[in-house]
């Protein structure tokens, strides 16, 4: 069994392309010991947010211009993701992210699962949607207290675990 990494990141919008990573959460659980160890970092964008995505993202322009750039704290990201599994909601959003700011780089992400909680709610929740909003209703959650990626990388092993069935659905 190997050890789990939760992700959540917050960007400058929605398009990789075009946007940036501002904050990556990254909640490392051993799988022996259950002990706990959190990566968390805020990134200048090197580029003006607008007002809107600010507002969502709870981070201001003038926060984040004080804040390092990705390049020089990806080493260290990568280095407490190494060998672990990776679990995330909304995994294509994310991985495209990451892989873009890997790719300015020149870096990649080595022998990583990536699981979606979006997958294994399917398997419990079959016929559903999975939003978010329907998982935290479905499995009796408070979704009000995720404010930031930080509130929701620390809230997404509950969400796991509320949402498999041990009897008969591992994290594989």
């Amino acid at each position: 069994m190997s050890n789990y990494v939760y992700i959540s990141i917050e960007t400058t919008g929605l398009e990789a392309k075009d946007e940036r990573i501002v904050e990556i959460a990254a909640l490392k659980i051993d799988s022996k010991t259950k002990l706990r160890t959190l990566f968390h970092q805020y990134f200048n964008p090197q580029k003006e947010i607008d007002a809107s995505v600010s507002g969502v993202i709870n981070l201001t322009n003038s926060f984040l211009k004080e804040c390092p750039i990705i390049s020089k704290k990806i080493d260290s990201f990568l280095e407490f993701i190494k060998g672990c599994d990776l679990i995330m909601r909304n995994k294509p959003f994310i991985m495209k992210f990451l892989d873009k700011e890997l790719n300015l780089v020149k870096k990649i992400l080595t022998s990583n699962k990536a699981i979606d909680t979006h997958d294994l709610a399917r398997v419990r929740f079959p016929n559903e949607i999975n939003s978010l909003d329907f998982l935290f209703r479905a499995l009796n959650l408070e979704k009000n207290i995720i404010k930031t990626c930080l509130h929701e990388v620390i809230l997404l092993p509950l969400l796991v675990e509320k949402i498999q069935d041990h009897e008969t659905h591992e994290i594989n």
